[in-house]
């Protein structure tokens, strides 16, 4: 795995306080994190700067999930994405296992979980190239 300190993460979710903390959980693992509070400033943001990982709330108002990873995946698609979910895993796999979506993690999720899931994407990423 690169250097943690190295790692770019891209960090969309609506809610100021979600935001700050997993920003906070982040950035105490050593990753450098851009935190963003919508998806218009979430694309603008991943298309005019390369990252190693994009994560995001799936639990916004009037989000099409599909749609948003698909325009994602228009602009990079070696760049893995995770999605931050309150439900089972089972029940995303069912309904968004034919995207773009490469990893979800569900809240509440601890730091050691959090460090998996950015350690395994960068992986991902690294085996894409």
């Amino acid at each position: 795995m690169r250097d943690a300190k190295k790692t770019e993460i891209l960090l969309w979710d609506k809610h100021t306080t979600e935001r700050e903390l997993v920003e906070e959980m982040l950035t105490n693992l050593g990753f450098e994190v851009t935190a963003v509070s919508n998806e218009h400033d979430c694309l603008t943001e991943f298309s005019n700067r390369k990252y190693d990982l994009v994560i995001f709330d799936q639990n916004l108002p009037d989000l099409d999930v599909r749609k948003f990873v698909d325009e994602l995946a228009e602009i990079d698609q070696m760049t893995p994405i995770a999605m931050m979910a309150t439900l089972a895993i089972e029940f995303y796999e069912k309904r968004f296992g034919d995207s773009n979506i490469d990893f979800l993690i569900v809240k509440p999720f601890e730091l050691v979980q959090l460090q998996k899931l950015v350690k395994e994407a960068v992986e991902l990423a690294e085996r894409l190239k």
